[in-house]
């Protein structure tokens, strides 16, 4: 049959813009799974739900990266380099900064973010086109266009996405990931008994270059791994609920900077400190206690406006003269404020 004629233009309009190759006419607000899987650890894996708005969906893939990295670094304890991470499919494909990513990405996919630098170009991605109706179209950028048949439809992504995806390939509902101190490990409630985390009591404290557990201070550890290899001095069913300093490290000069919120616990009065004292016949609780009070109570100060290195060196001076047992510094520290601001009450 001969091709039907050219569509009628009215005089002074337009003419009709040709059918896109692309899948733009199918973009709108969607939802994606971003999974982080690189490191070898798995307490450092992430993955996220997130709601790309038709903007996002209709823009470049570097957009969607630096979104989730932002996100992922705000809490981690090793940050991700942007540079240093592209987008793949759950396929292995990996995705050009500049793709599209409703070209590439269907709602609802999972996708991941991959170590590596991403190709150069859109021209060089290998992976499938989602076609307009939701299946893979012509591979590639630029291949398999016009009347080309379309490329069956892969795999669905829950089948192909390791066991982060909702469902593992167990059958199990997805891994939950305990929040004690120190564990941080993925686990599944059915198998949760009361031997399974091994965790710190107290947060980690970070004082220049020794790094140690509050509840543990004779642990002292100068490198991450040695660190992290702590073993836990509590034993416990693992859980999801956050200890009372969630995620909060403490430190001296290098105070992480999660201890900017708000939201951290707050210190003690010394009317009630003093009160507990009285009450327990004198003890504080052991020195991993002193050890986190006594930086609690340096961030407070800090924070009003007091020489944090100011501070530090009136404790070194009171550990010298108490030879450093930390519960007696923390009593030392805690009996001269009280008495200066008793001096400051009277004038």
């Amino acid at each position: 049959q001969p091709p039907a004629p050219p569509p009628r233009v009215t005089s002074g309009a337009p003419p009709p813009c040709p059918p896109s190759t692309s899948n733009s006419t199918a973009r709108r607000a969607m939802k994606v799974f971003i999974h982080y899987e690189e490191p070898s650890d798995e307490s450092y894996h992430k993955t996220s739900k997130i709601s790309l708005p038709k903007k996002w969906v209709s823009g470049p893939c570097s957009a969607v990266v630096k979104l989730f990295v932002d996100s992922y670094n705000k809490n981690a304890m090793e940050a991700i380099v942007l540079d240093n991470v592209h987008l793949a499919t759950a396929s292995g494909h990996a995705l050009a900064s500049e793709s599209v990513v409703s070209d590439y990405i269907e709602a609802g996919a999972d996708v991941y973010i991959k170590t590596g630098a991403a190709p150069a170009s859109d021209a060089d991605v290998t992976a499938p086109k989602v076609a307009a109706d939701g299946g893979a179209g012509g591979g590639g950028s630029g291949s398999g266009g016009g009347g080309a048949a379309a490329m069956p439809s892969p795999p669905p992504t829950a089948a192909a996405t390791p066991a982060r995806s909702s469902i593992d390939t167990g059958g199990k509902p997805k891994a939950l990931q305990c929040m004690r101190f120190g564990c941080q490990k993925k686990y599944h409630e059915a198998d949760n008994t009361a031997t399974s985390c091994s965790y710190h009591k107290l947060p980690p404290v970070f004082h220049e270059t020794a790094k140690f557990w509050a509840c543990c201070p004779d642990k002292k550890c100068y490198d991450w791994d040695s660190f992290m290899g702590v073993k836990g001095c509590m034993t416990s069913c693992h859980t999801t609920e956050k200890p009372d300093q969630s995620g909060k490290s403490l430190g001296g000069g290098d105070v992480r900077s999660g201890n900017t919120d708000t939201s951290a616990p707050k210190l003690k009065s010394i009317d009630e400190f003093n009160a507990q004292k009285a009450a327990s016949g004198g003890g504080t609780g052991g020195a991993g206690d002193a050890i986190a009070k006594m930086y609690q109570l340096r961030q407070a100060m800090d924070k009003a406006g007091v020489s944090g290195d100011l501070f530090d060196r009136a404790k070194e001076a009171v550990s010298a003269r108490v030879g450093g047992d930390h519960e007696t510094i923390h009593a030392e520290v805690v009996t001269r404020l009280t008495a200066c601001l008793e001096a400051m009450e009277k004038g």
